[in-house]
């Protein structure tokens, strides 16, 4: 949330950071112009001089970025996102149930390790997507069942 509202104040530093460089960019080359080649004000190149008043405009109206509207603009936008992923993780979490009742179908020809509440073989199995479940973790054929050869093995606590 913290992130939400300094993003209109890191907006307005970036812009006013590249408009002055620009601006100072643009300054040089009409300064270099003037007192290393000793050309008159009119004998400038047009397009410094374009691009230091554009840099100032663009200094100008970042001043006015607050009246015109478009950090509120820019506010709701973050609200908007951030709400969608909100949102978008609900549904996750909503639809991983579904998902891990899929994989849950055990095939007929796997072993049942006693305790497990999946099969031989279903680490190996799952989508990458299904993360581990933790009683898999402190089970005793975890390498058994991550094995591509799970289903041939024959549980001895069975």
């Amino acid at each position: 949330m913290v992130f939400a509202k300094t993003q209109p104040v890191r907006f307005i530093a970036i812009w006013f950071v590249a408009s002055t460089i620009s601006s100072a960019w643009f300054l040089y080359w009409i300064f270099y112009d003037i007192f290393v080649w000793g050309k008159a004000l009119t004998q400038v190149g047009p397009a410094n001089y374009a691009g230091f008043v554009a840099s100032i405009a663009l200094v100008i109206v970042g001043t006015q970025l607050e009246k015109i509207g478009v950090l509120e603009k820019l506010k709701i936008h973050q609200k908007l996102k951030l709400h969608k992923s909100q949102q978008g993780q609900r549904e996750q979490q909503i639809q991983s149930p579904k998902k891990e009742e899929d994989a849950l179908q055990i095939p007929s020809d796997a072993s049942v390790p006693r305790g497990c509440k999946f099969f031989l073989g279903y680490l190996h199995t799952r989508p990458d997507s299904v993360e581990i479940p933790e009683g898999c973790l402190e089970c005793e054929h975890v390498a058994d069942c991550l094995s591509p050869t799970a289903r041939t093995i024959e549980c001895a606590s069975s």
